[in-house]
């Protein structure tokens, strides 16, 4: 059991946790594997279409020679045009596809009844897309889309920043253990690769052990960091040889945190509870997957509906929902199920700050 004495603001304890930490290397991942994961950036080798492809099914034709075209005055053609399906390359020559119904043929005699411009039912080389265009950014979660980009442009796989985040539930409670599947389930929505262990023996020696053999980029344990009878888990750290471990960060929830490093690796200790372990996993832990990836998470600024109040000291998160063209607080400082169920975005009012005016422009990050 471990009674802080101290908080440590969250900006400090951030900054612990981001210094000297650069992003992990690039590795490639087969096409069907990459959805959902941060992409280390794409730039295209080669011009999509290839060639100049058709965009309807018609005839494929040279624009000069249907110029002034229409049903009054009809454009003979002295050479058959060609039918092309949609897809489908020109033939060389040929500038644009003329629909169906513009067409007339009869003993082998062609006339164009409508004229058309050159591009006209067509897309040209490099229309889609440049060479040397940047298809995918560098931090960007790979969509769909990504994926049907890169298949379109003969890709087998993609290049992925991809963290390994071990996790340790330090906790016995099943409420906990409901904590750590949901943290798990968050880690890789954000592009993590999750090794998850439950510590039934939290000595020292077992977390030691379990350290040393932990082959990851960043260590989250889950629970164990309160003041409670059986809470260890920073003292266990600090004697399974984990240095400047701080324990208590100025944010709430989830003041009972704890932050340290092994090595290189930085460790984050979320508390037990959900409300507690969900705020530092915003403010610490999402924040370090970022710096691993080089992500950068969206902001989406509104006016805030009412008034946040915040005691200064100590950062707050604050729910919102989306009321109009505004944000809606629903909760300071607290994260009731009710209220995380309704939200839309979350906010952080900074420890230096007593909150906010009614109308004042606030930047959130959007959830889901």
């Amino acid at each position: 059991m471990g009674a802080i004495t101290s908080l440590t603001s969250l900006d400090d304890a951030l900054k612990r946790l981001l210094e000297g930490l650069e992003a992990v290397p690039a590795r490639e991942l087969t096409i069907d594997e990459v959805l959902g994961r941060i992409s280390a950036g794409l730039t295209a080798s080669g011009e999509l279409p290839v060639d100049t492809v058709a965009m309807i099914d018609g005839w494929a034709a040279r624009s000069l020679d249907i110029v002034g075209a229409s049903s009054y005055s009809p454009a003979f053609l002295v050479e058959p045009p060609v039918w092309i399906e949609c897809g489908q390359s020109l033939p060389v020559g040929s500038d644009c596809v003329v629909e169906p119904q513009s067409v007339h043929h009869e003993n082998g005699i062609f006339q164009v009844v409508a004229e058309a411009r050159p591009g006209q039912g067509v897309r040209r080389t490099g229309d889609e897309i440049a060479a040397g265009a940047s298809v995918i950014r560098c931090g960007q979660m790979i969509r769909p889309l990504d994926v049907l980009i890169a298949t379109q442009l003969g890709l087998r796989s993609l290049s992925v920043r991809m963290p390994r985040l071990q996790l340790v539930n330090m906790s016995g409670g099943s409420g906990q253990s409901s904590t750590a599947q949901y943290i798990a389930d968050l880690a890789a929505e954000a592009g993590a690769l999750v090794t998850r262990t439950e510590s039934a023996s939290r000595t020292a020696s077992t977390i030691a052990s379990l350290l040393s053999a932990a082959d990851a980029d960043l260590i989250v344990t889950i629970g164990g960091t309160g003041a409670g009878k059986t809470d260890a888990t920073v003292e266990t750290l600090q004697d399974a040889g984990v240095v400047t471990v701080t324990h208590g960060i100025a944010v709430l929830p989830g003041r009972t945190a704890a932050v340290g490093r092994r090595g290189p690796v930085p460790i984050i200790a979320l508390p037990g509870m959900l409300e507690d372990a969900l705020a530092v996993w915003w403010t610490l832990v999402l924040p370090v997957l970022d710096r691993l990836t080089m992500r950068q998470r969206p902001t989406m600024a509104r006016p805030i509906a009412r008034k946040i109040a915040s005691a200064p000291g100590i950062a707050d998160i604050v729910l919102l929902a989306r009321e109009d063209e505004a944000w809606l607080p629903l909760s300071v400082g607290e994260l009731p199920l009710q209220a995380l169920a309704r939200a839309d975005a979350w906010m952080l009012v900074a420890g230096n700050s007593e909150g906010f005016p009614a109308g004042a422009l606030c930047p959130a990050y959007p959830l889901g």
